[in-house]
C-alpha cells in the first residue's frame, strides 16, 4: 500500500496495476512502460494522488489515455503534462481549442459531486492505431457497450488485454447513459474473434471483501464466453424484463445489471 490509498502490483515485467482497494468501486489503472515511453490507462478516481505513484515507479515520458470519460477513471487527469484521447466523433464533440470537458452524459459527476475536468488534449488517436512504447506496441480498440466512448489495450505480442470497464469480476453495467447491449455483444463477439486463448483480460474494478484482499482483476477467455451467455440470455429474457434495473446470473462473472431502456434496439 502507498500513500494509504493505492496498491501496486508488477503483474508483467514493466507492466503495473494501481489500485485503489478503499475506493467503494476499487479501481484499478494500469502504467505500461516501453523501452522509451511509458502509457498511463486511467488515472484513478478523485480519492487519492495518483501522480505521486506514478511518479515513483517511472522516470520515462508519459503520455495518460483514459479508457473513458466516466469520472471514477478521470481523477488527477489535469495533472498530466500529456493526454491522449481516442478519436471518437463524441469526444471531438466536447472538444474546443485543444480542450475536452465531458457532458454530465459522459461523465456521471453528480453521482460524487464532482465537476467535469478540463483536458489539455496532446494527441488524438484513431481507433485500431498502433501505440509504440519501444518494445511494447498496443492496439487502440473502440469497445462500446458499458459508453459509447470506452476503449481498450491489446497488447497481442504478450496475449494481454486492458479491457477497462467492458470486463471486470463483479457486476457489470450496462444501463448508464450511453450504454446499449446490442454494442456490449457485438464488441464481445469482436473480442472473442480476435484474441487468443490464452490470453489474459485485465479489468478496472475489483470485487474484493477486504482491503486486505485486493488484487488486480484478472480474467481470460472462459470470462468473456460467459458475458456472451449471459447477453444471449438476456436477449432471449428481454420481452419480460419491466421497466427499472433487472438483474441476471452471470455464471462466474456474478452479475450483469441492465435497465430496460438498454434494451431498446437489442436485436
Amino acid at each position: 500500500m502507498q500513500d494509504d490509498w493505492y496498491e501496486i502490483a508488477e503483474i508483467a515485467p514493466g507492466v503495473f496495476a494501481i489500485g485503489e482497494p478503499r475506493y467503494h468501486q476499487q479501481n484499478w489503472s494500469y502504467l505500461i512502460r516501453g523501452a522509451e515511453r511509458a502509457l498511463l490507462f486511467d488515472t484513478g478516481s478523485f480519492g487519492g494522488d495518483i501522480t505521486g505513484v506514478v511518479g515513483r515507479l517511472n522516470d520515462l515520458p508519459l503520455t495518460a489515455l483514459p479508457s473513458h470519460m466516466h469520472y471514477d477513471h478521470l481523477g488527477n487527469v489535469e495533472a498530466f503534462d500529456r493526454v491522449a484521447l481516442a478519436d471518437l466523433p463524441m469526444l471531438r464533440a466536447c472538444a474546443a481549442d485543444g480542450v475536452v470537458i465531458p457532458t454530465e452524459a459522459l461523465f456521471l459527476g453528480a453521482r460524487e459531486n464532482r465537476a467535469a475536468p478540463r483536458i489539455k488534449v496532446a494527441e488524438w488517436l484513431p481507433v485500431g492505431s498502433v501505440i509504440d512504447l519501444g518494445g511494447a506496441a498496443l492496439t487502440l480498440l473502440h469497445t462500446p457497450g458499458h459508453s459509447p466512448d470506452s476503449v481498450a489495450l491489446w497488447w497481442a505480442e504478450r496475449d494481454m488485454l486492458f479491457a477497462a470497464d467492458f470486463l471486470y469480476h463483479g457486476r457489470l453495467f450496462a444501463q448508464t447513459p450511453g450504454a446499449s447491449l446490442a454494442d456490449y455483444d457485438r464488441t464481445a463477439r469482436a473480442l472473442r474473434h480476435r484474441i487468443g486463448a490464452r490470453i489474459r483480460i485485465l479489468g478496472a474494478h475489483g470485487d474484493a471483501a477486504r482491503v486486505e484482499a485486493a488484487a488486480p482483476p484478472e480474467l481470460d477467455r472462459g470470462h468473456l464466453d460467459a458475458l456472451i451467455g449471459a447477453l444471449d440470455g438476456i436477449r432471449r429474457a428481454s420481452p419480460e424484463l419491466s421497466d427499472g434495473v433487472a438483474e441476471l446470473p452471470v455464471t462466474p462473472l456474478n452479475t450483469i445489471v441492465v435497465g430496460a431502456d438498454a434494451l431498446r434496439g437489442f436485436s
